[in-house]
């Protein structure tokens, strides 16, 4: 309220404005360690580090760019290091990459974490931003018009979007934030810690326009497909253990059609690590569920029918119809946990990170030459890890000629843009 709506967003994609080379870039600190290619060109898009002013996107495999490649949407914080509180606010702003670089705000979000932000994300169809909120002690999503400026509720927070924008997944913020601190949104009153694999508590989709939500994939049916696909020895640890388990990375494949889900498991005061889960698919409407993978991080899907995630020792395709794994994907540059997607206008190239370290390197791999080079090397990524850590989270644009990056290159949160 009383916020000047963002500039409409245009039909088409404007001409960008080439960005200044490394040379020209004396605003930003440190550059000398910065390493880039000559056809991707880098600029830091937001600024405010030594004010306490800090700038990220939400995560690498939704869309933050919108159809044109144009408009980013990203979101504004002042603090670091810390947990969020439920009274502390984000706000939600939109960047115009071809041009100066402006920020426009367009909103406020008080359910965001470290590691999603608060999942800002545009919708197609017509388009819209939407990200979540907390209304009371739930969750809620905020969808905004960029022509009206206007900005309306869904009574449920969004994880991921139907390609084609007739309705998202939307996933227990609240259980998330309970047993994986730095992905779900605190002060949520829904937990149900008290239950370790719910009935009524799971996947919902949610339409769009209705705000009707229903529940397509219960953690209690979940279960029940891991139990029975265990070897006995694993089944008989689960009953032993007690565990807790919740969901967390819902991702839809390009045709609106199937889904893929982490289904993770832990005590409440025990440790946890990646091996401590499984990836599943199912259908939008709950049907044909299947165990795709355990161990796996960071699965995305390639097209309706392949996916690709690491998986412990390398980046490895996976066939969700028959089950089947299948090669190495950059076996030399993934037998550590990355972040990896494909340019959506060239599939055969992708764009990966190597993070957990102090220097990350952004990378580019041809997956037809078996090739790979770097884009930029960022410096200063302190912590390396826990929820407080900045992963550059690589994200191309639809166009496949940008890709966006959240780095503390600078000393603070901020983001970057390679475009050629």
């Amino acid at each position: 309220p009383g916020q000047s709506p963002a500039p409409d967003v245009p039909a088409r994609t404007g001409v960008a404005a080439d960005p200044p080379p490394m040379s020209d870039m004396s605003d930003m600190s440190d550059m000398s360690d910065m390493s880039h290619t000559s056809d991707w060109r880098l600029r830091q898009l937001t600024h405010g580090s030594q004010d306490g002013i800090y700038h990220s996107h939400s995560y690498y495999d939704i869309p933050v760019f919108d159809a044109d490649s144009r408009y980013l949407v990203a979101h504004r914080l002042h603090f670091v290091e810390r947990p969020p509180t439920p009274g502390d606010t984000v706000q939600i702003g939109l960047i115009d990459t071809a041009g100066s670089g402006d920020w426009t705000t367009i909103g406020e979000s008080r359910a965001w974490s470290w590691q999603q932000g608060p999942l800002a994300q545009w919708i197609d169809h017509p388009r819209r931003v939407v990200w979540n909120d907390r209304q009371g002690t739930g969750f809620v999503a905020r969808v905004y018009d960029p022509q009206s400026g206007a900005i309306t509720t869904l009574p449920a927070p969004v994880y991921a979007v139907d390609p084609a924008g007739g309705y998202a997944l939307s996933l227990n913020m609240a259980r998330l934030d309970a047993v994986r601190p730095g992905y779900g949104y605190c002060g949520g009153s829904d937990a149900r810690l008290h239950q370790r694999r719910p009935r009524q508590d799971g996947v919902w989709r949610m339409d769009l326009q209705t705000g009707e939500c229903r529940l397509v994939l219960s953690l209690h049916r979940a279960v029940n497909l891991l139990r029975r696909r265990l070897p006995w020895r694993q089944r008989y640890s689960h009953l032993r253990r007690r565990y807790h388990y919740w969901f967390n990375h819902a991702k839809i494949s390009p045709d609106g059609a199937r889904f893929t889900v982490k289904l993770r498991f832990r005590t409440l005061h025990g440790g946890w690590n990646d091996r401590m889960g499984v990836s599943l698919t199912c259908g939008t409407d709950g049907n044909d569920l299947r165990l795709l993978a355990g161990g796996t991080s960071h699965v995305i899907w390639l097209d309706n029918q392949r996916l690709y995630g690491w998986q412990q020792d390398g980046v490895h395709w996976f066939d969700d119809r028959s089950g089947e794994r299948y090669g190495v994907l950059a076996p030399a540059l993934t037998r550590q946990n990355v972040h990896i997607r494909h340019l959506p206008t060239r599939p055969e190239l992708f764009v990966l990170d190597t993070p957990y370290r102090r220097e990350i390197d952004l990378l580019l791999y041809d997956d037809h030459r078996k090739t790979h080079r770097q884009l930029a090397r960022f410096a200063h990524h302190r912590p390396e890890r826990g929820q407080f850590r900045c992963d550059l989270h690589p994200c191309p644009s639809p166009d496949g000629r940008k890709i966006v990056v959240t780095s503390l290159h600078d000393g603070g949160r901020q983001v970057y843009l390679l475009s050629r």
